[in-house]
C-alpha cells in the first residue's frame, strides 16, 4: 500500500479479502500513523518484534468469512526469536512459553493425546483459526511498549469484519482483556466462550477445565463447518 514503508513487507502476503478493511479510510489512516512511528523507532536502532514481514501473519491464510475460530491475544512476545505474528505461537525450536504450555495442558486434558513438541500454531491458522493479537508489534524486552501506537483501532476493525462477514464461528475470549471484545460480537450467530487467561497467574482460576477445544469442535460440527484438528504430531520430548 502506498504511503507505508515499514509495514509494506507485512501487508504484501495478506489474504486479499482483508484489503477492504485495511484500506478503509479510518483504518488506513491509523496504519499510516503506526507506520511512521515504527519507521522512526527502527531508524533509532530499536529492535522490534515480530520481524516486520510477519506482523500481519494472522491474516495470510483465510478470508474473514472462512474463519472458524478466533483466539485473541494481547501483544506479541517481546523476547528474542519468539514472536511470529500469531497470538500465543512461537516458531519451531523455541521453548514453549508458560501461557501456551497451559493451553497445551488443557488441550491434552480435554482431547487426550501426548503433549505437543512445538509451540508453532501455524497448523491451527491453516485450518481457519484466527490467532490475533490486539497490538501487533512490540519493542524487544519491553512488554506492552506499543500499546499506545494505535493498533487497537486496526485489530478491532478486523474483529468487526469477522463478526459481520462470517456466517458463524467461535470466539475464544481468555482473560479480562479479551472479554472486553465480547460487545463487538453478535452472539446470536457466533459462539462466544470465555475463561480465565492461560497465564500461570490465572490459569488455575478457570482456564484449566474449561474444555473449550471439544466445545469448539462440537459447535462447528453441528453448524456444518467441520472441526479443527488441534493436535499436531505429539511428543513427550516437548520444549518445556
Amino acid at each position: 500500500m502506498k504511503q507505508l514503508q515499514y509495514l509494506a513487507p507485512a501487508l504484501a502476503p495478506v489474504h486479499p479479502a482483508w484489503e477492504d478493511v485495511l484500506k478503509s479510510p479510518a483504518v488506513f489512516a491509523r496504519l499510516v500513523q503506526i507506520d511512521q512511528q515504527l519507521s522512526q523507532q527502527a531508524a533509532q536502532g530499536k529492535t522490534l518484534f515480530p520481524p516486520r514481514a510477519n506482523i500481519f501473519n494472522a491474516l495470510r491464510t483465510m478470508a474473514p468469512a472462512d474463519i472458524k475460530v478466533v483466539i485473541l491475544g494481547q501483544d506479541p512476545y517481546h523476547g528474542q526469536g519468539e514472536a511470529m505474528g500469531l497470538s500465543f505461537s512461537v516458531p519451531p525450536g523455541v521453548r514453549i512459553p508458560p501461557s501456551l504450555r497451559n493451553i497445551y495442558k488443557e488441550l491434552v486434558a480435554d482431547l487426550g493425546g501426548g503433549m505437543p513438541a512445538s509451540g508453532d500454531l501455524t497448523h491451527w491458522a491453516e485450518q481457519g483459526v484466527l490467532l490475533l493479537n490486539s497490538v501487533l508489534s512490540v519493542e524487544m524486552d519491553k512488554a506492552g511498549s506499543h500499546g499506545k501506537l494505535g493498533w487497537q483501532a486496526v485489530t478491532d476493525a478486523l474483529i468487526d469484519a469477522v463478526n459481520q462477514k462470517n456466517p458463524g464461528c467461535v470466539f475464544l475470549l481468555w482473560g479480562n482483556w479479551a472479554q472486553t471484545k465480547a460487545e463487538r460480537i453478535d452472539s446470536s450467530r457466533h459462539l462466544v466462550l470465555t475463561a480465565a487467561h492461560p497465564s500461570p497467574l490465572s490459569a488455575s482460576r478457570g482456564f484449566h477445565g474449561c474444555r473449550h477445544f471439544s466445545q469448539v469442535n462440537a459447535w462447528l460440527a453441528a453448524h456444518g463447518r467441520g472441526t479443527i484438528h488441534w493436535m499436531p504430531a505429539a511428543s513427550q520430548n516437548s520444549l518445556f
